[in-house]
């Protein structure tokens, strides 16, 4: 009987070590995949950005055609906007008239963000043309302040659609819509956010020199995001459902608070995101799904956009980002500003590659 006994827990014993052994293999190759999955997904990213800029700089020889024709837009583009048939804008700017300007600076902001377009007007705006793009409050009384504010600056185009974190793909479709309309002569347009600071001097310096002054084509420049999975937990206020976005992984796309585009690039951008599904995130949507679809290749910024963390302490930033991103735009945008213009001894040459370790396209 004992030995029965034995033999029995001898069994159980080795069955537990077996189911433990099988378990323990599972969970490695759970993991190894996994891991696999990652490495692929990045090496494939990786291998697809390396060396592949395809923007072209033009010159007094090769600017042969416009960035795009108006006309092969339908009668009735004007006024739709995506998928929202009436589309309006209810505050509008004619800013450009058809004169041509190096750049102009397009700003998602909120309605009730006052203070940080406020801090913008006061520092980076001075230099480069701006406008603030925002939707509808549900406000009656931040309705009534964006009138009076408009009324002062001159400087607000909204939109008829309710200005909210789910239609942020309404209001960069809006820009562009705008900027086809109303701006179509800029050379460069600059999409930011409000919480943006753009350090002018060198951004004008590197689009007259590094760049050219006569614009480009195929341009997208802006900070990668690589290998970004969907989020799905209920806790993320950008948790995507599988009916939104039925992929694990997103496509290489900017971050969204500090693009440069080309005027061309925004036709193509604007074109296809007229007829293809609304998704919500637009940073995604636009830069990273549509232009897969339209073969438009992201330059990367890399070290060129900064954190406000990558900068704070340095007395001596005016030559080391062109964009930096600011966890109080409203407080220290006017201090980062004032060391930017600080004298500089630095004699930067218009041969510098400012950074960009890019190619540039001969076609």
């Amino acid at each position: 009987m004992l030995l029965l006994k034995q033999s029995i827990g001898r069994r159980n014993a080795m069955i537990v070590r077996l189911y433990s052994l099988i378990l323990s293999l599972g969970s490695l190759t759970l993991i190894t995949f996994s891991l696999w999955s990652v490495w692929s997904k990045i090496a494939n990213v990786d291998e697809s950005h390396a060396g592949h800029v395809e923007y072209r700089i033009l010159t007094i020889e090769n600017v042969t055609s416009k960035p795009f024709e108006l006309h092969s837009l339908s009668d009735t583009d004007l006024h739709s906007l995506i998928d929202l048939p009436s589309f309006n804008f209810n505050i509008n700017q004619k800013v450009c008239d058809n004169n041509t300007k190096l750049v102009v600076a397009l700003v998602h902001t909120a309605p009730g963000h006052y203070a940080k377009r406020q801090a913008i007007r006061d520092t980076w705006a001075k230099m480069i043309p701006t406008l603030f793009f925002m939707g509808l409050p549900d406000s009656n009384i931040t309705q009534n302040n964006v009138i009076l504010e408009n009324q002062l600056y001159s400087d607000i185009v909204q939109g008829n659609f309710i200005d909210c974190y789910r239609n942020l793909t309404y209001k960069h479709v809006m820009v562009f819509k705008w900027t086809l309309y109303y701006c179509p002569c800029a050379r460069y347009l600059l999409k930011t956010d409000d919480d943006t600071l753009v350090n002018a001097p060198y951004l004008l310096e590197i689009l007259n020199h590094r760049l050219s002054p006569l614009g480009a084509r195929n341009l997208l420049m802006c900070q990668l995001i690589l290998s970004s999975m969907v989020k799905r937990s209920y806790r993320s206020k950008w948790r995507v459902s599988y009916s939104e976005y039925p992929n694990r992984w997103y496509p290489t796309y900017c971050r969204g608070w500090a693009i440069v585009y080309s005027p061309d690039v925004i036709y193509k951008l604007y074109t296809e995101a007229q007829v293809t599904p609304y998704f919500w995130i637009d940073d995604v949507h636009i830069t990273g799904t549509i232009a897969v679809k339209q073969n438009i290749t992201q330059t990367d910024l890399a070290e060129l956009a900064v954190d406000e963390s990558d900068v704070r302490d340095d007395k001596n930033i005016s030559r080391k980002f062109l964009f930096c991103l600011l966890s109080e735009a409203d407080q220290s945008m006017r201090k980062f500003w004032n060391i930017i213009l600080q004298p500089d001894d630095t004699v930067v040459s218009s041969s510098t590659n400012f950074g960009l370790d890019i190619n540039v396209g001969n076609n």
